[in-house]
């Protein structure tokens, strides 16, 4: 419980930190005018494609689910975007846990073997992210950025091209990692537990076994990796879902009448995805708006401060609405609650694995 608070005072610190440093001396009148004057063809596409996106996730997760059960399309997708809705309106990041309880109840499966369906979607998911780092690192060369007055913080006025670099190398070497832990974890599964338990032996042997737990689970659940068939169509889909988003961010940025090099789109969307990848407030609040204002920007010197914070605020509202209401549609339809789920969710996952498989480590 103190863990989940403190998670919570962090990531609400960092949203309203966020909020302060993008929104403080906003010109509001200018922010509504220039919302005013969107074209609403271009806002409807990106309402489209953020839906079209929710199919084509749900598509993609339902070739890890198979390898453990057949299970019909509406409860990924009523899980999905469960998962979804708490993500965007609860703190601290909990709709992937909400996610595998969903599916746990929808289609029975054990708790376990749910969340490591979760994570492995989630790591086909990084395959789509090391795309689109790979990409900006070749066709995009980082040069000084001015920061204007209103973003400025400490007296700084540029942010060096060195650090955009740094962090670019530093984001693929810690994706080729994680992907390669994993891939290692079920091509030498003996191995990789043997190494986890005399490492996680030296804090506690109950710790090193929730952990032996896990990393089985993990490693039963990775059978996507045993059809090459399956891991094609399921990282085909990783790289679909950003295309979709990076097509949606262009989408909301043209109905504001603003160029924006394809490049840019790949910088932009790279920024969002590392600000939102962290615990924060509910709604990204401060996170989905902040990486959206720096690479306008980047990329459109001069661009018009409200203008740039119309496109960040429009963005967010036009993925917010139809997550919330997609899956409040899906609560209702699956007679769930999304507080009952949440309060299962702040349960400790690692003693319900112990209570639920423990005669594996006998």
């Amino acid at each position: 419980m103190k863990k989940k608070l403190i998670h919570l005072i962090i990531g609400v610190g960092l949203g309203a930190g966020l909020l302060w440093l993008v929104f403080r001396g906003t010109d509001w009148t200018g922010v509504l005018e220039a919302i005013a004057g969107a074209n609403p063809a271009w806002l409807v596409v990106f309402l489209g494609l953020t839906l079209l996106s929710f199919v084509v996730r749900v598509q993609r997760w339902s070739y890890i689910v198979r390898t453990a059960k057949p299970v019909s399309f509406r409860h990924l997708f009523s899980a999905t975007q469960i998962g979804f809705l708490a993500n965007f309106t609860l703190p601290g990041r909990i709709g992937e846990v909400v996610r595998a309880i969903a599916l746990t109840r929808l289609a029975r499966l054990p708790f376990t073997k749910s969340f490591a369906m979760v994570i492995l979607d989630r790591i086909t998911d990084l395959f789509g992210l090391l795309a689109v780092v790979i990409v900006t690192v070749f066709a995009y060369t980082p040069e000084n950025i001015p920061i204007p007055e209103s973003l400025s913080v400490f007296g700084y006025k540029e942010f060096p091209a060195r650090n955009i670099y740094y962090g670019e190398v530093l984001t693929i070497v810690s994706l080729v990692v994680f992907v390669s832990f994993f891939v290692l974890l079920y091509v030498k599964q003996a191995l990789m537990l043997r190494v986890s338990d005399r490492l996680c032996a030296r804090f506690s042997h109950r710790f090193a076994d929730k952990v032996h737990v896990s990393l089985q689970h993990f490693a039963d659940g990775l059978h996507i990796f045993r059809s090459g068939s399956d891991m094609a169509k399921s990282i085909g889909f990783s790289l679909l879902v950003w295309a979709i988003a990076m097509l949606a961010m262009t989408s909301v940025i043209k109905a504001f009448g603003v160029h924006v090099p394809w490049y840019g789109i790949f910088v932009i969307q790279l920024l969002l995805a590392v600000f939102i990848s962290a615990p924060g407030a509910p709604g990204f609040v401060g996170q989905f708006h902040a990486p959206i204002v720096i690479g306008l920007v980047m990329f459109v010197p001069g661009i018009e401060d409200s203008k740039a914070k119309a496109i960040a605020i429009m963005a967010h509202l036009l993925n917010l609405i139809p997550v919330a209401a997609v899956g409040l549609v899906c609560l209702y339809m699956e007679k769930l609650g999304l507080a009952e789920l949440a309060r299962e969710s702040a349960q400790t996952e690692a003693e319900i694995v112990v209570e639920e498989t423990s005669p594996a480590l006998k």
